[in-house]
């Protein structure tokens, strides 16, 4: 094998490539084969190109069932579904109707909301706001309103491991959450 920077030439048959066949060698060999001895010292750490949004598992409306709630600090609001909402026998006021716009900019309107609805995490109650959706791509989701009641603080890992710091506004007592990948 003859190589070129970036590209090689077969000097021989190598499976269905016969020789001659022009390669293009895998970019991440040829960057670490091609770095000097002290160039890895000056290697840049970058951000990934997407981390997935985290979830937490606390007792809502005092049932026992586990449900995954998403941590998402970029909503305006806490959101349920409406088939989550049942289960956890909750009722919604169908008069307090507020029009959400989805990504691809269409305006759908939620079925209600849910007036302080308990959600215990670990032996700390608090207290939430539900607007009820039909059908979202989740069971509950946990936006603004929670991170500004609960003044919660977020700890990242670089593995991408995530807690999540509450206080009750109601005994300033706090915990801290364990995070897990969405899913």
């Amino acid at each position: 094998m003859s190589t070129a920077g970036e590209f090689e030439v077969l000097l021989q048959d190598e499976g269905d490539l016969k020789a001659g066949s022009v390669v293009h060698r895998d970019i991440t060999e040829q960057f670490r084969s091609d770095l000097e001895s002290g160039d890895m010292e000056k290697i840049i750490i970058v951000a990934s190109q997407t981390e997935g949004l985290r979830s937490v598992f606390p007792k809502i409306n005092g049932k026992p069932e586990e449900i995954e709630v998403v941590l998402d600090s970029g909503s305006q609001i806490v959101s349920m579904s409406s088939s989550v909402a049942s289960s956890l026998n909750l009722h919604w006021d169908p008069t307090r109707v507020i029009h959400m716009q989805s990504a691809n900019g269409q305006l759908q309107p939620t079925k209600g909301l849910i007036r302080n609805v308990p959600f215990e995490f670990g032996g700390l109650t608090i207290y939430l706001q539900c607007h009820v959706i039909e059908k979202p791509p989740y069971q509950v989701l946990l936006g603004r309103p929670f991170d500004t009641l609960t003044e919660s603080t977020i700890k990242n890992f670089p593995d991408g491991e995530q807690e999540v710091t509450i206080t009750c506004p109601n005994t300033g007592n706090k915990m801290t959450v364990s995070t897990f990948p969405r899913g």
